[in-house]
């Protein structure tokens, strides 16, 4: 033990209790920050996919709003791309 005295050694155990606290909390928020990544990015490939298959479909003549049903995407967006 480092000391006998009794409040030096409560001292010490609070400043350790803390410590793991820390500790903990910092993993459980660096775990929800990887699972917020993770679907964050999960997301934009969706929309990306979604996008490029619109693409597709709009260079077979296919209507838009057949092409918002196919893909979830709204009309709008369907009508901003850029099909060359």
């Amino acid at each position: 033990m480092f000391s006998k005295d009794k409040e030096e050694m409560l001292r010490y155990e609070a400043a350790e209790r803390y410590e793991m606290d820390y500790v903990s909390h910092m993993s459980t928020a660096e775990l929800k920050g990887e699972e917020r990544g993770i679907k964050k990015g999960l997301e934009k490939g969706r929309k990306a996919q979604a996008l490029e298959t619109a693409k597709t479909l709009l260079k077979m003549n296919l209507s838009v709003d057949k092409i918002a049903e196919a893909t979830g995407l709204k009309t709008e967006e369907i009508l901003q791309l850029n099909i060359s």
